[in-house]
């Protein structure tokens, strides 16, 4: 018994601690700051939704989670920040269902999720940066439809990488009013998401290797 309750103590020692494994604002850029979400902490809110909330098992394997989000003033972009530790082998099992979305969402309308919001058409195209993980998922989602009557076009982009049993993912918004460009709001996720591909990376450095 002592040497089950020693291994177990080792186990979650070795857990990390997904707080400090979101961007700190210095890396989201000059200006920014990090603000609490009321859904950013437990398991709560899901993680996973791109293309609708069906098909993904993986919610199930999840043992902790926060989600922060960092704004500036005056800034063209909202972005978000959600680190993600799963039971061993869910993290894995994640990107290949987030994947398998990306890959097979239709540009038809799939439903959001949220109440008294019809679906959208989502129109997604997979990017490519070779300073983050091995076998992340980069996108760039339209949403087109209709709101409460009113024509809804709008570009967000997501990105998905894991180390381990750790998910990031880095989410950007446009804000109303802010002077965005497509292509700068593409950059800035990236960037941001290459901060982040440096922060699981250096977990990994701490323990070793991991598959």
């Amino acid at each position: 018994m002592l040497a089950a309750a020693a291994l177990a103590a080792a186990a979650l020692t070795a857990a990390p601690n997904v707080q400090s494994l979101v961007l700190k604002p210095a890396q989201v850029g000059k200006g920014y700051g990090l603000y609490l979400r009321r859904d950013g902490f437990g398991l709560k809110t899901r993680t996973l939704d791109l293309c609708g909330i069906a098909g993904y098992p993986s919610e199930k394997q999840r043992a902790s989670r926060i989600q922060v989000d960092y704004l500036k003033a005056k800034g063209a972009f909202l972005l978000s920040n959600e680190v993600v530790r799963y039971k061993p082998g869910g993290s894995a099992q994640a990107m290949r269902e987030v994947v398998a979305h990306a890959t097979g969402c239709p540009n038809r309308p799939v439903a959001t999720g949220v109440q008294g919001v019809p679906p959208l058409t989502l129109h997604i195209t997979r990017l490519h940066d070779h300073l983050l993980l091995k076998g992340y998922l980069a996108v760039r989602i339209r949403a087109t439809g209709t709101v409460s009557g009113k024509p809804i076009d709008k570009v967000s982009y997501a990105v998905y990488q894991r180390h381990g049993d750790v998910l990031s993912g880095v989410y950007s918004f446009p804000l109303s009013g802010g002077a965005a460009t497509d292509r700068a709001q593409m950059e800035f996720c990236l960037h941001a998401a290459e901060q982040s591909a440096k922060n699981l990376a250096g977990v990994a450095a701490q323990k070793g290797p991991t598959a």
